[in-house]
């Protein structure tokens, strides 16, 4: 009862304070009706303009004095040009002049005066007379009808004078007679209505298409777009809605200029490399991800219809105040949340459909691979044929197998459903939000696939001058696949001809001349399976208290908590006539715990000086802790039938082993920004991180990484006021700034000790043993200094954007292991012993046109980036890679390709005896010819080449949206400009090292005297002589040009009328069929050029042959309602 008594209290305390205002707000309007006329009157000016633009005029009078002007630029703009010369004139009679020259007339209300269209030739400016007070009521809607919750209505001049609509875009305002109301909401255009007699005015506003007013996330809090000086690309919800993907990094590939994502397969759960600007390091080379505001996380754990917004922070300038962590770009992610003042919305938005494989390859048939290798044989030296004329005939006869590829998979069925209920009060919002995401394999046998479930919570609260905000997100993944290499099965299964079957008739798994020990269907199919289970409970909470109005002082206290659980059978399998093959029925079961924690403490300052000057400051201290630990059982001899239900399995108890680790770091941080303005026009911004990471020694373990921005708008100044009904906004920006990296394990500054089974054996026993690592005490940070300029730019009000970036970055100390031969009996820690350069440039633009019966909107991006290693103390190191080679060397991009460049081929004997070839080797008219490097008559290894490196380059994305009334169509594609890649084994040699015997339709362009300008050398058999020279020897045979463009997604919609949702209890319902990899354009058209040789790591993925999990094809239906 008490606290209801103080609650009625202060509402009446508030109600009189309100009802005071407005009465000595009324005092003070009636005390300055009379002297407002006195007051024009009483101000002069000097200064001189000729055949100036009204608007030009109007603002040289605003800096002359202290009146305000507020008018319809439009009205403003189609008047004639003035000339006009004053001095010490009263105002009165220069805008008494101005009147009689544009037909304008203006009328002052306190500080501001009010400009319009006058109904005579001849209007004289007049103050103020005793005016009337109106009470305004209305609706504020979006241009569907909506109402817009928490929209702003203030008089304009007066800002202090304002309210912001309901639940239902409802308001209330008082204003004078000839007063200017200005309406506003996020991300839609303002508008401006007089008040006229009328007690009623309701408004419509419409989507803006300037985004000077758009909110950018940036680090630690926001700024608007117009005030931004980073390189900050931010992609909104409405680009990553709607895509049929299992994860959110696949949502992301193509939608901001030089973020690269590329998949290294499509098996469900399967890895995908994340990098913005390309290559800067010779480690990982991932992007620090920040949820929420707290740093970490998985990515790839999120809910793509939880989020509202990504920021990509790409340069020193956006990215240095996340200090050592930000070297290789920043991506912050937040995600949903409810508004004020609305009332519950329930959405539900679902996507179902189907997953078909796609193979870019086809063996040729039964018969024509028979004839091959034939003349394959025959073109090594062989007097006998591999198969006879009868042989041929009959696998001809009965015509074509199931190819093993095909016949190991199935369409698959992926569906995507999310359910959200938000809304707020006054002071509060909420959001709670459920999403299930199932994409099946599309291997056969026993059900597999990814399967993901996600809770959400985000809840905010205000008290007074306090507010709190809280996100909690609970996600359980789970990933079941077969117990083998998906590698080892897709390449047994492509490298067996059109004449062999898996399954017999009576139900036997076949084991054959090329696969003599299993088949890939019977390891599918009863070879046993493997089980991740992912728990992941992510969330933070924050205070933050007003202490003034300038001052404030936020905590944030943040938590990731993790438990990644992996269970693996295998089974042995019987195969026909081989008999039973597989493992000693092994089980495997690991775990891995872990907890991060983040805390934060930031004071954060925003204050405008004499309305020219504003100083924004942020200074805060962090913590972080890091620590997991993992235990793994694994047992032999294993049988499922036996043992508990719970294990499944009886043992002996000489036949398991187990092993345990953990690991634990820290980080503390200081960390700031002071930014300020100037008018709107000049820009300045330094920001700071000072960290302290536990990976190095004390004395080295601080590291400071600073960055300075500076932004110009050019389209501020006076001289551009002629040219804005082109040039809307022109805002150039650079920045210069050190980032940092600490991807390093943990205390290699120490000597550690590990123990090991199996050290050697005594007495018919294994003995344990202990080893050592290496410590490198002067182990500390790489840095990174980056260089930045763009420019930002919007034409046509708005309608047309573009945005121009160009960045220069130099790593240094940059942490390499070195490499140390087998015999030295460990490894060294990492030194910090390389520097890498790496620049390129970027390019986006948007055109949005909103039309009485369309609207549509066009965005592209293209970028480039290319990488060089400066300095790697004079070291050269070659690694092999499969055929090929990549090199580590200074002046070489990382992981540039060598071997030997080709030449054509030889075309005959007379070419052979006199051309340079490998020594002792017989090669013949149709093999391989070499460029003689050093021209000493003999291909070796002095002969070889520096070709391309295997990263994307001309990276571009490209989507288009059109709505016609109901209807609604969204493409969205994307590629690659320019890439070298690598390409292996058997998807280039034929009947690959006699493991392989198969050939593939891209293969029949082979040199013949008939085709001497073939792609691929002649047939010949492995162990043969050509066979050594052609396939033997990396080339660039092995390189191909992996440009292409990809049509990702369509979406074709229908969204049902208002008239009808309404009835219906709906306020939108929209219907859609969505396709997913449905075109692809590439001189590579046998593998997928989308995929990486490389994880983020750099390490090899082993990708582009044909061990590669086929890419899918989606075609499915979506729903979208809100209730």
């Amino acid at each position: 009862m008490k606290q209801k008594l103080l609650v009625f209290r202060k509402k009446l305390l508030m109600r009189c304070l309100f009802l005071l205002m407005c009465m000595t707000g009324g005092l003070a309007h009636q005390q300055t009706f009379g002297s407002q006329q006195k007051d024009l009157e009483s101000v002069f000016v000097t200064f001189a303009l000729e055949d100036a633009p009204v608007e030009k005029v109007l603002r040289a009078i605003e800096q002359k004095t202290d009146f305000r002007f507020a008018f319809d630029l439009d009205q403003v703009r189609n008047t004639p040009l003035v000339s006009i010369s004053v001095k010490e004139q009263s105002l009165l009679s220069v805008l008494e002049d101005i009147s009689s020259k544009t037909h304008l007339k203006f009328k002052q209300i306190n500080s501001t005066i009010h400009v319009s269209k006058a109904s005579s030739k001849a209007q004289k400016a007049e103050g103020p007379s005793q005016l009337a007070f109106i009470q305004v009521t209305g609706k504020v809607l979006d241009d569907t009808g909506e109402p817009l919750p928490g929209a702003s209505v203030v008089v304009e001049g007066e800002p202090s004078k304002g309210t912001v609509t309901d639940i239902d875009g409802n308001y209330s305002i008082e204003a004078a007679e000839g007063a200017t109301l200005v309406f506003s909401y996020i991300g839609f255009e303002s508008k401006k209505v007089v008040v006229g007699s009328q007690s009623t005015i309701n408004v419509t506003l419409t989507m803006s298409t300037s985004s000077l007013e758009e909110v950018v996330v940036v680090g630690y809090g926001t700024q608007k777009k117009l005030s931004v000086v980073g390189a900050v690309d931010q992609v909104g919800q409405e680009k990553l809605e709607g895509r049929p993907v299992a994860t959110m990094s696949q949502a992301l590939q193509g939608v901001s200029a030089n973020l690269i994502v590329q998949q290294r397969n499509s098996e469900p759960g399967a890895g995908i490399n994340l990098n913005i600007r390309g290559i800067s390091t010779l480690g990982d080379n991932s992007p620090l991800i920040v949820i929420d505001g707290v740093i970490g996380g998985d990515i790839n754990l999120l809910n793509p219809s939880d989020i509202e917004s990504v920021s990509v922070l790409k340069d020193a300038g956006s990215a240095a105040i996340y200090g050592s962590r930000a070297n290789n770009g920043v991506v912050l992610i937040t995600t949903k949340q409810g508004k004020k003042n609305s009332r519950p919305k329930v959405t539900y938005n679902g996507l179902v459909g189907v997953n078909t494989p796609q193979f870019f390859t086809q063996p040729v048939h039964g018969y024509q691979n028979a004839m091959l290798r034939n003349e394959s044989a025959f073109n090594a030296g062989r007097s006998e044929a591999v198969f006879s004329p009868e042989e041929i005939r009959q696998i001809r006869e009965n015509g074509d197998t199931e190819w093993f590829a095909k016949e190991i998979f199935k369409n698959a069925l992926q569906q995507n459903h999310n359910l959200s209920v938000s809304g707020g009060g006054e002071n509060s919002t909420y959001l709670v939000s459920a999403g299930y995401t199932d994409q099946r394999s599309n291997f056969v046998g026993p059900e597999k696939g990814y399967t993901r479930y996600n809770f959400r919570m985000n809840l905010t609260n205000e008290f007074g001058r306090f507010k709190m905000s809280s996100r909690l997100a609970y996600t359980r993944r789970l990933i079941k696949d077969h117990s083998f290499s998906s590698g080892t099965l897709m390449a047994d299964a492509n490298r067996v001809p059109l004449y062999y079957n898996q399954k017999d008739s009576l139900g036997r798994y076949l084991t054959n001349d090329i696969l003599q020990q299993f088949n890939p269907l019977g390891i599918l199919e009863k070879g046993g399976f493997r089980e991740h289970i992912d728990d992941n409970v992510f969330g933070n909470i924050s205070g933050e208290l007003k202490l003034t109005n300038d001052l404030k002082m936020r905590g944030v206290f943040g938590f990731n908590m993790y438990s990644n659980n992996m269970y693996a059978r295998t089974m042995q399998v019987d195969f026909y006539p081989r008999g039973i093959y597989g493992g000693d029925r092994n089980t495997t079961d690991e775990s891995r715990k872990g907890l991060d924690l983040n805390s934060q403490l930031m004071l954060q300052y925003n204050k405008v000086f004499a309305e020219r000057h504003e100083v924004n400051a942020l200074l805060g201290v962090s913590n972080e802790n890091h620590g997991d630990r993992g235990v793994g059982i694994y047992k032999r001899f294993t049988d499922p039938e036996l043992g508990t239900p719970i294990t499944e399995t009886i043992i002996n108890p000489d036949s398991y082993n187990s092993n345990q680790s953990s690991s634990e770091n820290s980080l503390n941080s200081l960390f700031g920004r002071v930014s300020y303005d100037l008018d709107k026009k000049y820009f300045a911004e330094f920001s700071f991180r000072y960290d302290g990471s536990s990976k190095f020694r004390e004395d080295i373990r601080w590291g400071f990484f600073p960055s300075a921005s500076i932004g110009y708008r050019i389209s501020e100044e006076d001289f551009m006021s002629n040219y804005r009904d082109r040039f809307g906004e022109v805002k150039i920006r650079s920045s210069y700034g050190v980032l940092g990296n600490q991807n390093v394990g943990n205390y290699q500054y120490q000597t550690t000790f590990f123990t090991f089974q199996n050290a050697y054996g005594f007495n018919n026993a294994a003995v344990g043993g202990t080893g050592f690592n290496y410590a490198n005490p002067n182990i500390q940070w790489e840095r990174a200094a980056t260089f930045n300029i763009g420019a930002d730019l919007d034409f046509l009000d708005g309608a047309l954007t573009l945005s121009l970036d160009y960045f220069d970055k130099v790593t240094s100390d940059i942490l390499v292991p070195p490499a140390v031969p087998g015999v030295f009996g460990t490894s060294l820690p990492d030194f910090n012993s390389g520097k890498v350069g790496n620049k390129g440039w970027e390019i986006t633009t948007t055109y949005r046109h909103r039309g009485d019966l369309f609207e549509h909107t066009f965005s592209f991006n293209l970028a480039d980036s290319k990488n060089k290693v400066l300095d790697f103390q004079g070291e050269e190191r070659l690694t092999g890679l499969e055929e090929l080679q990549v090199l580590l060397k200074e002046g070489y991009p990382f992981n540039s390709y060598v071997g030997l460049k080709r030449d054509g081929y030889f075309q005959n004997i007379d070419e052979v005896e006199s051309g340079a070839k490998p020594e002792g080797l017989n090669v013949q008219p149709g093999d391989n010819r070499y460029v003689d490097v050093d021209g000493n008559g003999v291909i070796n290894d002095d002969d070889k080449y520096v070709f391309g490196n295997p990263f994307p380059r001309m990276t571009f994305g490209l989507t288009y949206n059109v709505r016609v009334k109901g209807f609604d169509l969204n493409v969205f594609a994307q590629g690659v400009g320019s890439r070298s890649m690598m390409i292996r084994g058997e998807m280039v040699e034929p009947f690959h090292y006699n493991y392989g015997m198969t050939m593939y339709e891209h293969q029949l362009d082979y040199w013949t005297p008939q085709n001497p300008d073939a792609r691929y050398p002649r047939l010949a058999d492995n162990g043969s002589q050509s066979n050594t020279n052609n396939f033997r020897r990396g080339s660039d045979m092995y390189l191909f040009d992996a440009a292409y463009l990809r049509l990702k997604n369509v979406q074709v919609g229908y969204t049902l009328p208002k008239s009808l949702t309404e009835k219906l209890g709906m306020q939108n319902c929209r219907a859609y069929l969505s396709g997913q990899n449905l075109f692809t354009l590439s001189k590579v058209d046998f593998v997928d050029p989308e995929l990486s040789e490389f994880d983020n790591s750099m390490r090899s993925g082993g990708a582009n042959s044909a061990r590669a999990y086929p890419t899918m094809v989606y075609y499915g239906f979506g729903l979208d309602i809100t209730f």
